[in-house]
């Protein structure tokens, strides 16, 4: 106890004076020099650790997995594969996954946006450790030969890491079919940023629908909301906008809730991949809330106004485009084999291929997006018999990638689950590198889709084939049990389960940020 006093009164001592340790008392000066030395101990021990970071990778004897991207597919890769065996790296501009089912809720302020942002960092518990890594910046090119991968951060700094296995899981960008004005005037809706910048215009254009002297055509138009695109992704947000407008906009400021318009412009068939009695619940629950459904194809988008292919014109003020998906500059750029949309060729085993003969596929392969012809059947290369071979240590998984023989939908589930095979696969090789790896078999889960105003629908099992079919309150209720626990961790689980609370008892936040 004695040791102890001594130990904060010199503590004390040396925080308060300025004199030098050798002008102190005899005992407070043994116990300052005690401290000094474990002080100084401990900033060694923190340097060596930084210094143990810094130089990175470690050398070990597992084998280094680079993993590129930090979509469903890479996310659960890296929350699977097991670290005893492998040391990974992830490469990403983004430190987080979205969990994109929930994403249509942050536009309007039924959820924060951190609530459905997952940190990479939570996914894998030895991304901690000094010999495993997560670096910020964006793949640039890959060479196989040498195994590296060419890296840029966001401020430009240019850096190669060396891989034993590659996976690159990048995803894929919204499509815009070259359709002018698409890429400049329209909001995606893909990532955190794209939610922030719809709920930014749309607080924005209700502000400026108030500013006194502006004319009626101006105000209708600052209120109108196209959203095009008939899928999950559009119906949702149209059904989550509506539910907004109509539960908090109509209590705050109900003259401008009135002139509120929602146009929803669909191609072919709203949620299409529904059974019919589920689309038609849907359209007539979506236009009972106030969603006007517009079936025509967008030729032209203006900052003010969307140009439809029958000649109809559209004023609006914010514009959310959600009609598919296409491949990357990055994907299309690679030198690997490429299916007719554009995706990376895979094989059974999500192993990369490569044309035996490159001379041979002169011509007709997609080397950027404006090569992508999204009318062609994916599984026709249009090679004939052309023959490919695996590149070495390379995998591609999710919405960059596709088997030619059984190319599927650019959906989360199915990245989810090729995540979920190839970290099981690289599990079971690292134990037995003899062991027979059975190819990747996709299991359709089924459908959900919210359509706001506390209705959902279900449907278990394949188009026209489905087993359970759901509506309603209790599609709802599933719907939102369903997504709350497929969430990546327990805080973010915390934070939705607080945001639905929150809005259910205060309504929805406002601000601009």
């Amino acid at each position: 106890m004695q040791v102890l006093r001594g130990l904060t009164k010199a503590l004390a001592t040396l925080q308060t004076r300025s004199s030098p340790v050798s002008q102190l008392p005899e005992l407070t000066r043994w116990h300052a020099k005690f401290v000094l030395e474990a002080l100084s101990r401990q900033s060694a021990l923190r340097g060596n650790q930084f210094r143990s970071y810094a130089s990175v990778p470690l050398p070990t004897k597992k084998e280094r997995v680079v993993i590129l991207g930090t979509g469903w597919a890479a996310a659960r890769l890296t929350k699977d594969i097991n670290c005893d065996y492998h040391d990974i790296t992830v490469i990403s501009p983004r430190n987080h996954m979205v969990f994109t089912p929930l994403l249509t809720s942050a536009c309007v302020g039924t959820l924060d946006l951190r609530s459905v942002a997952v940190p990479v960092m939570s996914l894998q518990k030895h991304l901690r450790e000094p010999q495993n890594n997560y670096f910020l910046g964006s793949a640039q090119n890959i060479d196989p030969n040498k195994k590296t991968v060419h890296c840029k951060d966001e401020d430009g700094t240019e850096f190669d890491v060396a891989y034993d296995k590659l996976v690159i899981a990048t995803g894929s960008q919204g499509s815009t079919f070259g359709i002018p004005g698409v890429e400049k005037y329209s909001h995606p809706l893909r990532d955190i940023h794209d939610a922030n910048a719809i709920r930014n215009n749309l607080i924005a254009n209700w502000s400026k629908a108030n500013t006194p002297n502006r004319s009626s055509p101006e105000r209708e138009r600052l209120l109108s909301v196209i959203v095009v695109g008939g899928g999950p992704t559009g119906v949702e947000f149209a059904g989550e906008l509506c539910d907004f407008i109509n539960k908090d906009l109509r209590r705050l400021d109900p003259e401008r809730a009135a002139e509120m318009k929602v146009t929803l412009i669909e191609a072919q068939q709203v949620l299409g991949t529904f059974d019919a009695p589920l689309r038609e619940y849907a359209a007539n629950k979506l236009n009972k809330q106030g969603v006007h459904l517009m079936k025509g194809m967008v030729k032209k988008l203006t900052a003010t106004e969307a140009h439809l292919s029958n000649g109809d014109v559209l004023p609006y003020g914010m514009a959310v485009w959600s009609t598919g998906v296409g491949p990357t500059s990055f994907t299309t750029g690679l030198p690997f084999a490429k299916t007719a949309r554009g995706r990376i060729a895979v094989d059974g085993g999500m192993r990369v291929l490569q044309h035996i003969d490159p001379e041979k596929a002169q011509g007709t392969e997609v080397h950027k997006p404006s090569d992508v012809k999204m009318d062609v059947a994916e599984h026709d290369t249009g090679h004939g018999k052309e023959k490919y071979q695996q590149v070495d240590s390379c995998w591609a998984l999710g919405d960059c990638s596709a088997n030619m023989e059984l190319p599927l939908p650019a959906l989360a589930q199915v990245a989810e689950q090729q995540g979920k095979y190839l970290a099981k696969a690289f599990n079971k090789l690292a134990k037995d590198p003899s062991a027979k790896i059975e190819p990747f078999s996709y299991k359709h889960m089924g459908s959900m889709a919210s359509i706001g105003g506390n209705d959902a629908l279900i449907q278990l099992g394949e188009q026209g084939k489905s087993y359970i079919s759901m509506k309603g309150l209790k599609s709802f209720i599933a719907w939102r049990s369903a997504y709350l626990t497929r969430l990546g961790n327990a805080q973010n689980r915390f934070y939705v389960i607080v945001n639905w609370l929150t809005t259910r008892i205060f309504g929805r936040d406002m601000s601009r940020w």
